[in-house]
């Protein structure tokens, strides 16, 4: 569940399956208006698992980078939590309108977590300065708590949904099933089934014998990474990504300098090896300590601040094109509105792709992933056109279907680029994409450069 920022690598993000609840659901409107949840969780064996911390998590906190569940732990005062019991049943209730998604978190999560967690950071999160600054967030968890993405890591993957018999499956990376729910709806008998998901248990000990305990630690294997924390005892959980086959995988750890590494061994699909020891040779040391705490003051407000000046910006570059000389930058939008008004600010508009060519170099430039672009037919039906006025000639469409977005066919009037081979498709004002659409790709002509071949 890391979070990592990044410019030109390739994104893959898979569009989960929505779910129309109303079709599915019984309704009883309560006094607030707000919806509930219930049912059970039980394993691919239809037994049930027990004492399982959940949440229900709206949609737009999913993190589309990597198609990663909700931010954690910045997020986590915005989850509706349960746990389920002996008999695997659970029941969420106080849940708004809106695109909602099942997920799960570590079996130990509330012993982890430190009483004044949410408060303290549902306080920061309110101050202008860190809306402002998203990397201050992870400063703030560091130097209070201690810990990172890697410590909400779950013990299971939610394998299917089933609502009144009917089976939906996830899809994507993270396996989120999304879907919607009616205020004052009442959702029962939901069954969820899971599985553990493939890792690796090991143990660091220094040369002595004594464990490394409570450190976070710096861990590789086979295209993987992360950062585990060990217990009292030096052991820690590292998970995996899922392969279709068996692989022989090398482990390696470090922690302030030292590394150890272990023989490789082979894993079979969905394998969950204990018995790792990785040894220090080196005599204990002491693990690092937390940094000074960051004091949650009030920001400082200037009432002649514009609006225009709290807008998210990307602090990006531009890019220009060698074969048509345009320049082009990618920029951070809460809107595709936003989007074309930081672009007129930029004396620039919304991208026009005009040819295969073109959309070749901003895949390659740019990555594959949920870009607005200056493509609409909004305005006056007229068809689809582009914003700067040029002919719509060059299409790049996804089917209609693609996304399963079927019920808002004749409402889609504007366009993204996608994380299918940057093919472009049509959303409609309610469409759950226009929620997970971060960026747009602004462009302006007339830029003036010299080639290689004219400054010599």
């Amino acid at each position: 569940m890391i979070r990592l920022s990044f410019r030109l690598s390739v994104t893959i993000l898979l569009m989960p399956i929505l779910i129309h609840v109303p079709g599915f659901t019984s309704y009883s409107i309560d006094q607030e208006g707000t919806a509930s949840v219930s049912g059970r969780f039980v394993d691919i064996n239809g037994q049930p698992v027990h004492k399982l911390p959940l949440f229900i998590a709206p949609l737009e906190i999913i993190n589309n980078s990597w198609g990663s569940t909700v931010n954690l732990p910045d997020d986590f005062f915005l989850l509706r939590r349960a746990q389920t019991d002996e008999e695997g049943r659970f029941s969420i209730t106080g849940i708004p309108k809106g695109s909602f998604y099942f997920g799960t978190l570590p079996y130990n999560i509330d012993e982890r977590l430190p009483p004044d967690y949410e408060k303290k950071l549902e306080e920061f999160l309110s101050l202008d300065d860190a809306m402002l600054h998203p990397d201050y967030i992870d400063v703030f968890i560091a130097n209070n708590f201690g810990f990172g993405y890697d410590d909400f890591e779950p013990d299971v993957e939610i394998q299917s949904l089933n609502v009144k018999g009917i089976t939906f499956y996830p899809a994507g990376v993270a396996g989120e099933v999304i879907f919607g729910i009616e205020p004052g709806s009442h959702i029962k008998d939901v069954v969820v089934t899971v599985q553990p998901r493939m890792c690796v248990q090991g143990r660091v000990v220094f040369k002595d014998g004594t464990p490394l305990s409570n450190a976070l630690l710096e861990m590789q294997g086979r295209r993987t990474s992360g950062t585990p924390r060990t217990d009292s005892n030096g052991s820690f959980v590292f998970y995996l990504d899922e392969e279709s086959d068996t692989r022989i995988y090398t482990f390696s750890v470090k922690y302030q300098g030292l590394v150890a590494i272990t023989k490789p061994i082979r894993l079979e699909p969905g394998e969950r090896r204990a018995g790792l020891q990785f040894t220090f040779n080196s005599k204990p040391i002491a693990p690092k300590p937390l940094p000074p705490k960051t004091e949650v003051k009030p920001a400082k407000t200037n009432p002649k601040e514009t609006q225009e000046t709290q807008q998210p910006e990307s602090n990006e570059v531009w890019i220009v094109n060698p074969v048509n000389r345009h320049a082009y930058k990618r920029v951070r939008c809460k809107t595709r509105d936003d989007a074309i008004a930081q672009a007129i600010k930029e004396k620039a508009h919304l991208v026009t792709i005009n040819d295969a060519k073109e959309q070749k170099w901003l895949s390659a430039v740019f990555g594959y992933e949920f870009y607005w672009i200056g493509l609409s037919n909004d305005e006056n039906e007229t068809g689809w056109h582009w914003q700067n006025g040029e002919a719509f000639s060059y299409e790049n469409w996804l089917p209609d279907d693609y996304f399963s977005e079927t019920w808002d066919a004749n409402e889609r009037k504007h366009v993204v680029t996608t994380f299918v081979d940057g093919k472009w498709y049509a959303v409609s004002p309610k469409s759950v994409i226009v929620k997970m659409t971060e960026f747009a790709i602004i462009e302006k002509g007339d830029i003036k450069i010299k080639t290689s071949i004219e400054k010599r």
